[in-house]
């Protein structure tokens, strides 16, 4: 288990965490967090390779949460993928996309073996842009 890649799922829909997590846990060592809050203490502790996120979740947003990622030296290059199962403006997502952590913004109706598939090819340009560096 030591070797595996870690991601870091927050959102606050335990069920959705919950099949995420199953869908993940062969490949990957997955912890999961209920908001932005508890996230960014468990990015702390876990260090992991990607982050999973909702948009809007109790005690601290996904945008509060990217932001404080940013500001960590440790974290900021953790790379994020947002998940939301609510309709987003453009607005939103414009908002997302200029933080430098954020690769992905996708529909929480994405079919499962898409998002893992998006994790796979994020961690693995991440650990190729750290190799150049």
């Amino acid at each position: 288990m030591g070797d595996k890649q870690r991601i870091l799922v927050v959102d606050d829909n335990a069920s959705f965490s919950q099949l995420i997590q199953c869908v993940l846990e062969e490949e990957f060592e997955v912890a999961l967090a209920d908001d932005g809050f508890e996230g960014v203490k468990l990015a702390g502790s876990l260090k992991p390779d990607l982050i999973l996120m909702d948009v809007m979740m109790p005690r601290m947003s996904g945008i509060e949460m990217v932001r404080m990622l940013q500001e960590d030296p440790e974290m900021k290059t953790i790379p994020v993928i947002v998940l939301t199962g609510s309709h987003m403006d453009a607005s939103i997502r414009d908002l997302f996309e200029q933080e430098s952590n954020v690769r992905l913004f996708l529909s929480k109706v994405t079919p499962v073996a898409a998002i893992v598939e998006a994790a796979r090819r994020t961690m693995s340009e991440q650990k190729a842009s750290a190799s150049l560096n």
